[in-house]
């Protein structure tokens, strides 16, 4: 009984290791019918203020890759050229400071004013209003490489039609953009 003490509590020190916290990995079964009697496990770690701008093992949360730049404020205008019924953009850019590639998803349109003039509205091919009305499907804009790569940066734009105001008096559309980012997962 003795003996069965030290084996007893060995194995709930590994029981609690394996339950409490833990992070999603690989498995490898070792069967000692087919001759196996060890396996080796790979263990990294993190010490100090993990940094997800240099490439090592994933953080507990793995939200904490995510570090991107984007715009605070964006425009579309309407055309002179177009009678005011063409919309477009200056080209805004959004970078990935993370060693992790980041997938950026356009999530929402939030607190709609004055809208009822834009016929349509899009984010690069991504359909924001229609008619007046928000007409967003939750869509990927698209995936940032990592910040070492040359796709750690890209682009979007707004492109659309609208309903001009009598005598081409100003209207001043607006929302909130509400992307969403998420880390690529390998």
């Amino acid at each position: 009984m003795k003996n069965m003490k030290p084996m007893i509590l060995g194995s709930a020190a590994v029981l609690s290791l394996l339950v409490g916290g833990t992070i999603a990995s690989a498995t490898q079964t070792i069967d000692g019918r087919e001759g196996q009697t060890s396996g080796d496990v790979q263990v990294n770690g993190i010490i100090g203020s993990f940094d997800n701008t240099k490439p090592g093992p994933d953080p507990e949360d793995i939200n904490e890759w995510i570090n991107v730049t984007i715009p605070t404020t964006a425009l579309f205008y309407s055309t002179e050229a177009s009678g005011h019924k063409e919309l477009v953009s200056p080209t805004y850019t959004v970078t990935n400071n993370s060693a992790k590639g980041v997938i950026t998803t356009v999530s929402s349109v939030e607190d709609a004013s004055t809208i009822d003039s834009v016929d349509l509205l899009n984010i690069n091919a991504i359909e924001l209003i229609k008619e007046g009305e928000v007409s967003l499907a939750e869509s990927e804009l698209f995936e940032l490489g990592a910040s070492a790569t040359d796709s750690a940066t890209k682009t979007f734009e707004f492109t659309g039609t609208s309903t001009p105001g009598a005598d081409d008096e100003e209207i001043n559309p607006s929302f909130n953009l509400v992307l969403n980012f998420a880390p690529v997962v390998e």
